[in-house]
């Protein structure tokens, strides 16, 4: 089955610049690869993980084997590095992954309006308006979003229950796991929205959302957004 991601990357990147922000990740998940396929022109990375990281190394050594051109490497916050004046900005950018792990979301979601002057592929992950288990039941309203720091007693037992079933022996942080919670630090999950209400902050963000699809089994949400008229 064709990811989702690189589905609506397909349909807007031919011809366009593309940056790809938090993809060094795994290495294997990055999209520049998958942006130059589909007839990207200038590409770009961007990563909060300084330049002396191995993830660089390791994405370098990738786009050598897969015979890439020269992608701009920036090590760096978005949301700072897109509050500079004159700063870079790409046609398409792809962001999957992060929105989750950043504290202030609306701030992400402005800087990736201010990135991109044309479309978006964004994904994260969102949370059931209902969910059940042993642990009992907890219900969202559709514009629910969940802060995972607050999270106690019987509430945090039913989410930590659903979510040791998605990520298995992997760890969702701040869920799973306790963190020592500090805004400055992106390694926890800090926001589970439901899939209406992140709509609704990529609306308020400045964004037109035109198709969205649910992956892995309902837990995340990608969607294609257009940079809204005046950006």
């Amino acid at each position: 089955m064709t990811d989702v991601r690189d589905h609506y990357i397909s349909k807007v990147v031919e011809g366009r610049s593309f940056a790809d922000v938090g993809g060094l990740w795994g290495t294997i998940n990055e999209k520049a690869s998958i942006a130059y396929g589909f007839g990207a022109t200038d590409l770009g990375m961007f990563d909060l993980v300084p330049l002396s990281s191995d993830l660089w190394a390791n994405f370098a050594e990738r786009k050598a084997t897969l015979g890439l051109p020269d992608v701009r490497c920036v090590s760096g916050d978005i949301i700072n590095l897109t509050a500079e004046p004159g700063h870079d900005r790409y046609d398409v950018v792809h962001c999957s992954g992060v929105l989750y792990h950043v504290p202030d979301q609306l701030r992400l979601l402005n800087a990736l309006r201010r990135l991109a002057t044309q479309y978006v592929v964004l994904t994260s992950v969102v949370v059931p308006s209902k969910i059940e288990n042993e642990e009992g039941v907890l219900d969202l309203p559709d514009a629910g979003v969940v802060f995972v720091p607050a999270l106690g007693g019987r509430e945090r037992a039913i989410v930590r229950r659903h979510w040791e079933r998605v990520v298995g022996s992997t760890h969702a942080i701040g869920i799973t796991c306790d963190p020592e919670w500090d805004v400055k630090d992106y390694s926890p999950w800090w926001w589970m929205p439901t899939i209406p209400a992140l709509q609704g902050m990529c609306a308020a963000a400045g964004f037109d959302v035109v198709e969205s699809s649910p992956s892995w089994n309902g837990n995340a949400l990608t969607l294609l957004l257009k940079v809204g008229a005046g950006d």
